[in-house]
């Protein structure tokens, strides 16, 4: 019953996601092959987070660096550990741009209840010096996802609960403008090579 509940769940959040593309105003050159593209930048939506060292977050602490940001949570068992595994690959094979043009990624829990600075600081670790995690309570997380257009659920899982989420990477220019995804599958060859056009 649980997995029937999280196939429902990622099914209707991919319906959400592929009607907000629709109703987004985007481009693709013709040289990108992987990301969809706004065709003007949108800013991140204000917002006030704690970082992986619990450190105060809000829309400057984007700015300055290119950004990859993934919605997830640490207790996921597969997509998440995954994806961040992937970005680290990507990362790598980024390495010999100059170090302002090189990617931050960051994971931005939508599971707050269990996934404080500390548990977040602890997972991260795993993957790399290029990455941070964000968190805040349930409601800065909604209005901060929900400004991208992320859908998430928590969907119950006997006495526990899993989440179900938007599963895209959500590309983020030094003036802290939201400016392409990469919706999954993901192939981190293609994207690295999209990431390099759009960040010129």
């Amino acid at each position: 019953m649980g997995s029937t509940r999280i196939t429902i769940g990622l099914v209707a959040l991919a319906a959400f996601a592929a009607g907000l593309a629709i109703s987004l105003n985007l481009r693709q050159p013709a040289q990108v092959t992987e990301a969809t593209v706004f065709a003007a930048p949108r800013p991140l939506p204000e917002t006030s987070l704690r970082d992986h060292s619990n450190a105060a977050l809000d829309r400057d602490s984007f700015r300055n660096r290119w950004d990859i940001l993934f919605f997830g949570f640490t207790h996921c068992p597969d997509i998440c550990p995954t994806t961040l595994f992937e970005l680290r690959q990507l990362s790598n094979s980024l390495n010999d741009l100059a170090v302002a043009r090189q990617p931050r990624i960051w994971l931005i829990s939508i599971d707050p209840q269990r996934d404080t600075p500390e548990v977040l600081n602890a997972y991260i670790s795993n993957f790399g010096d290029s990455y941070h995690a964000a968190t805040g309570s349930e409601e800065q997380i909604a209005q901060f996802a929900g400004g991208l257009g992320v859908a998430y659920q928590r969907i119950p899982e006997g006495d526990d609960y899993t989440m179900a989420h938007t599963t895209a990477l959500f590309l983020v220019n030094p003036d802290a403008e939201l400016v392409a995804l990469f919706s999954a599958p993901h192939d981190m060859t293609r994207i690295a090579a999209d990431y390099r056009e759009l960040t010129r």
